[in-house]
């Protein structure tokens, strides 16, 4: 293996590198200001050009160009059997053609699970409506306990009632006082009212 292949496989190494820092200082970034490392954290998610708008050079998206260049180089140096200034030329050549789309595609990725959508923030006002059972007998005028299914979850809640409920009866969410409280009635009795209706 020639000099200018190990040079290359340096730079696919490097890239490795890269990634791993980005991956790194992007977590130490957001801690705040740690001296240097807090700054490379910020560097790492967004480099800005003097009179540009901000552009995508993120470390991830240089990662993946110097990874290609670097990796795809040596390998078109080594098909080829090149040697000296031969081998620089075909290995920045290759190195450029694999390193640009390999690039663009990091920027892609990145961007596309950065803006991934991701549900709404439950809210306990959400839970109006739902049905549940009580795990936790409801007394006159004291609290209980009821199970609801919550944004696809089974929690807990505390819970009045107009009247006492026991145990597994099954209840319907008429209100929500506070956040970790409910307002319930029994669902027989909500059903017995529709049929009467």
């Amino acid at each position: 293996m020639s000099a200018v292949s190990l040079a290359f496989l340096g730079l696919g190494g490097l890239s490795l590198l890269l990634l791993l820092a980005s991956f790194r200082f992007r977590h130490l970034g957001r801690l705040g200001r740690l001296g240097h490392l807090g700054h490379l954290g910020r560097f790492s998610h967004r480099l800005r050009l003097p009179g540009r708008r901000s552009q995508g050079f993120s470390l991830p998206v240089t990662s993946g160009f110097l990874g290609g260049f670097g990796f795809g180089g040596a390998i078109a140096i080594e098909a080829t059997h090149r040697s000296g200034p031969a081998a620089l030329l075909v290995g920045a050549v290759a190195g450029v053609v694999v390193g640009v789309p390999l690039a663009w595609a990091a920027g892609r990725f990145v961007a596309a699970v950065a803006g991934m959508h991701t549900d709404a923030t439950p809210e306990s006002a959400g839970v109006v409506g739902a049905i549940g059972v009580v795990i936790s007998e409801i007394p006159v005028g004291g609290l209980g306990q009821v199970r609801l299914s919550y944004a696809g979850q089974p929690m807990k809640f505390n819970a009045r009632a107009d009247g006492p409920l026991a145990l597994g009866v099954r209840v319907l969410v008429i209100g929500v006082p506070t956040p970790t409280s409910v307002l319930v009635t029994p669902l027989q009795a909500v059903l017995n009212l529709e049929e009467g209706s």
